[in-house]
């Protein structure tokens, strides 16, 4: 169990929230909801849950005092948090912060790593899969993945073995846009038997219930247009996938001047925090593990956070 300091703000971040043992899904990695529920509770007994406006004067007063303080955090758009959380929320009288990128939501796309979460869940022999990839490869006029050179140190993974990393780095950045893209698109369409406009109407919550949460007290921020990682793209870029969130937002009516930024993947690099400050965001928040402290509440543009699963079995 992680020790807090009293004088602390703990994020906690999360992504599939569902019951996931008993769903067509049953082994995609997600929290079990009944898991969720219990740490909500226990999050109420020992921390004070504060809201946007409570992190916006503790940041005007440059201190953190009271109470050890938690934020609940949710990532990328997905139904999970419109269904299942956002009732619990309710509930419980408290706000959770929700980051969903714009052109899931408004386009009905499907983001390539969520596409690789079901893929994977959907069939267990990993070399099928590899050897899918490579038909769809000749298909497209691609050398065979055995033909690419890919250093051996990229593929290793605290979480997964090395085929299994192999068919996700391919998938992510290892081949080209357009090739990856046809790619699963085939995949999603063979294993789950859905079309991409269907599994995304299925997947992430769409324009009427981000309001719907909205207007219920929730905090929205950025999560970019595309989900792309920022720290790898050019200024332009970078200029382009945020400024189009915020014109998303303002499609939808949302107050612009309360607005926090969250880094997809958690990658930002040096024109990353000069965009976001220019922009004028309230704060925001990488995938870097710890607390916000007293030390630390100064850099307000890269603030840490924890995961979910290290409140497990509370």
């Amino acid at each position: 169990m992680i020790n807090f300091d009293k004088s602390s703000i703990c994020m906690v971040m999360y992504h599939y929230v569902r019951p996931v043992k008993n769903s067509k899904y049953p082994k995609l990695k997600a929290l079990e909801f009944t898991e969720f529920r219990n740490q909500v509770k226990w999050f109420k007994k020992n921390f004070d849950i504060i809201n946007f406006d409570d992190l916006t004067e503790i940041l005007n007063k440059k201190k953190i005092s009271g109470k050890k303080k938690l934020i609940l955090t949710f990532d990328d758009g997905y139904k999970d948090h419109y269904k299942y959380v956002l009732p619990e929320l309710r509930k419980n009288k408290i706000t959770g912060f929700f980051y969903p990128p714009s052109k899931v939501v408004e386009n009905e796309i499907v983001l390539d790593v969520n596409m690789i979460h079901f893929i994977l869940e959907k069939e267990d022999d990993i070399k099928k899969i590899l050897d899918d990839i490579n038909v769809l490869l000749k298909k497209y006029n691609h050398k065979n993945i055995f033909d690419m050179k890919i250093n051996i140190n990229l593929l290793k993974s605290r979480y997964d073995d090395l085929e299994t990393s192999l068919v996700k780095k391919l998938l992510q950045f290892l081949l080209p846009e357009k090739v990856r893209h046809k790619i699963l698109n085939n995949l999603i369409e063979k294993y789950l038997n859905l079309s991409v406009r269907d599994f995304s109407k299925k997947l992430y919550i769409n324009s009427k219930e981000l309001v719907e949460m909205y207007k219920d007290g929730m905090h929205i921020g950025s999560h970019g247009e595309f989900h792309e990682r920022w720290g790898i793209l050019s200024k332009n870029k970078q200029l382009q996938e945020i400024n189009n969130s915020i014109k998303f937002f303002k499609k939808l009516n949302f107050n612009i001047k309360n607005l926090s930024v969250c880094y997809p993947y958690g990658s930002y690099n040096k024109d990353t925090l000069e965009i976001i400050k220019k922009t004028g965001f309230n704060f925001g928040l990488t995938t870097d593990v710890g607390v916000i402290s007293n030390k630390n509440l100064k850099n307000k543009f890269v603030f840490p956070r924890l995961n979910a699963n290290d409140f497990l079995n509370l």
